[in-house]
């Protein structure tokens, strides 16, 4: 019975030795894999750059310091990808979509409004520079990323950073100048009818800060 137990247990030596040599081999490989993979990191850099197409849907003009409020609505686009002392990898390519929506409002700062009479029955009113005043209502969806087979080298998009370049002040200015006309237009609605609620033969002129 202890000879069979025996011959038993010296057959299991070979299995156990193969058996260590393959979880041996795996873990190495493992290793290897991960350190190969850390060590091409090393090697790539990445580039991105990103885009915002957007479309103004509606304008609604309102009759306070908030002249103007603009629905908007867009898709911010953030592309990148690996580079290799300085050239683009390819296949790299990453490129991540966030969908939004919200309401710009424009206006003025009102403490800085000068009123100041010109004659007796006529006043000048003096309109400091148009400013962004926030935005109301944004809506950020879900980021939809895209990636190409090797697009693990591509540095990955930062999504607060998206929604911070698309709430920019750089964003407040470019709708400011491309409603500059409207804007005017509500100043000059708000404050004459303010006056002439007041007074409804006095005459207004309007001048607007460079």
């Amino acid at each position: 019975m202890l000879s069979k137990l025996f011959k038993a247990r010296f057959r299991l030596w070979p299995v156990l030795l193969i058996t260590a040599l393959v979880v041996a081999g795996s873990g190495a490989a493992l290793a290897s894999g991960a350190i190969n993979q850390m060590a091409l990191r090393s090697l790539f850099s990445s580039s991105s750059h990103e885009r915002d197409s957007q479309v103004v849907q509606s304008v609604t003009r309102l009759q306070e310091v908030a002249l103007l409020s603009l629905h908007i609505e867009g898709i911010s686009k953030h592309e990148s990808n690996g580079e290799i002392f300085g050239v683009a990898v390819p296949a790299s390519e990453k490129t991540t979509l966030i969908q939004y929506k919200f309401n710009a409002k424009l206006g003025i700062d009102g403490s800085q409004v000068l009123i100041e009479p010109t004659g007796p029955d006529s006043f000048r009113v003096t309109i400091p520079q148009f400013i962004g005043i926030g935005f109301d209502e944004p809506t950020f969806e879900d980021p939809l990323e895209m990636s190409n087979a090797l697009s693990w080298l591509a540095a990955p998009a930062v999504q607060t950073r998206m929604i911070n370049s698309i709430l920019s002040d750089e964003n407040k200015q470019k709708y400011i100048s491309q409603n500059e006309a409207a804007l005017k237009e509500q100043a000059r609605l708000f404050y004459s009818r303010l006056i002439e609620s007041v007074d409804s033969e006095i005459n207004v002129e309007f001048e607007f800060a460079g």
